[in-house]
């Protein structure tokens, strides 16, 4: 399977799982895993592939910052992130760190597997 087709099966799969997950995200949150994933689905190119941050991405991961107003909306966009992220074969969790930065924005935690979104603050 070609770049092209991992991609489109990771984002099938990453739809797949949030889709599934957000019945159980939904108490008391403002910020939803549809909006995540909706947002950050034109970032996962350069999560896997490199190259060049799509412009897209970074209107998504700001619009994400500012809409993550409490410390359970930012929690919750952690989650969202880190359990989406997990279901992306190939996924490159260096470069999907790199991406705030390239956007001009921060992120105050690493991405990663394991991350414990439960003391995002």
């Amino acid at each position: 399977m070609g770049r092209s087709g991992k991609a489109k099966v990771g984002l099938m799969m990453l739809l797949l799982t949030v889709s599934m997950l957000v019945p159980h995200h939904r108490v008391g949150a403002a910020i939803t895993c549809e909006q995540v994933t909706y947002l950050l689905t034109p970032c996962i190119s350069y999560g896997v592939f490199g190259g060049t941050v799509a412009p897209s991405c970074c209107t998504g991961i700001k619009t994400l910052d500012a809409a993550a107003k409490t410390t359970e909306d930012r929690r919750k966009k952690c989650n969202c992130i880190k359990e989406g992220a997990a279901k992306i074969p190939g996924l490159d969790y260096d470069r999907v760190n790199e991406i705030p930065a390239k956007c001009g924005t921060t992120c105050p935690y690493k991405v990663t597997p394991d991350v414990d979104c439960s003391k995002v603050s």
